[in-house]
């Protein structure tokens, strides 16, 4: 299970296009991280953006779990980056309860050439001198963001969307093993999207209906569920380091765990897809 990483968006946030707007209860939250220990898994990827996340982390961890944690945006009217960097790493130490984090990414890569980028680079590599941070990284939506910044810049980790539908991350496997990048993928469910029953899709995804046709009937001759199709397809893939997996209850969580599939499994080429409006969720809440 150590290529699980338990997302924590969904600890602290009403995550996802299949969510009805509630948050987690601290039972709930707790009923998780339990079972996440349980299993075997030992990293929680979080941020300082996802509300609540990291006070409930460091309330419920009981140290059991190796932290990742993303900077939000730089804020428009910071003089002191250096200053601004520190403040919010301590307060992530604080609310975690923790001395050190395994990593640290970027929420928003193109800080990293915009005005401050160059103290903002120096400040977190500071940071991994004092061995406050581990690792650092960037959390892209696309390939093309690496394009100015891989060769400019230390990157220990990579984190972007991967699943069925969205493939683009893996045209830059090459360069990820050349540099020596960790790949951690998020997405594996499309926010659910694919998992769910077709009956339970969101109507905007009616448009992709004869993908989603040609997905259902992948799975059902798999003989497999619609989660191990899911992850076998990323797990599979030999440039995959870590996966980070949400959950919005430890039965789902339990469900995903027991859902990894033991052999091979086939998988057709015809089901990518490199619309926006069906693979980037950035967009989906202004169509």
């Amino acid at each position: 299970m150590n290529r699980i990483v338990l997302g924590g968006a969904q600890l602290g946030l009403p995550y996802g296009i299949l969510n009805g707007g509630e948050t987690l209860s601290r039972e709930e939250v707790a009923c998780i991280l339990d079972l996440a220990a349980e299993k075997g898994i030992d990293c929680v990827d979080t941020a300082i953006a996802y509300g609540e996340s990291e006070s409930l982390l460091g309330e419920l961890s009981r140290q059991r779990f190796d932290f990742i944690t993303k900077l939000p945006p730089i804020p428009v009217d910071a003089t002191q980056v250096t200053d601004w960097v520190q403040t919010q790493i301590e307060a992530s130490l604080s609310r975690l309860k923790v001395n050190a984090l395994h990593g640290l990414l970027l929420h928003n890569p193109s800080d990293l050439s915009g005005r401050h980028g160059r103290e903002l680079y120096e400040s977190i590599c500071q940071l991994k001198e004092d061995r406050v941070i581990g690792k650092f990284g960037i959390s892209i939506y696309e390939p093309d963001e690496l394009e100015n910044l891989i060769n400019s810049f230390v990157i220990d980790i990579v984190q972007a969307p991967l699943n069925i539908f969205d493939r683009r991350i893996l045209s830059v496997s090459e360069l990820l093993k050349k540099f020596n990048i960790e790949l951690h993928v998020r997405s594996v469910f499309l926010q659910g999207v694919l998992i769910a029953p077709p009956h339970e899709r969101p109507k905007r995804f009616h448009t992709w209906s004869n993908l989603f046709t040609k997905f259902d009937s992948w799975v059902e001759s798999t003989g497999l569920s619609p989660i191990s199709c899911c992850l076998g397809f990323a797990l599979q893939q030999p440039v995959v380091k870590k996966l980070v997996i949400g959950s919005t209850s430890a039965d789902s969580l339990r469900q995903i765990v027991t859902s990894i599939p033991n052999g091979e499994i086939s998988f057709p080429g015809d089901l990518e897809s490199t619309d926006p409006q069906l693979i980037d969720p950035r967009v989906w809440s202004r169509s």
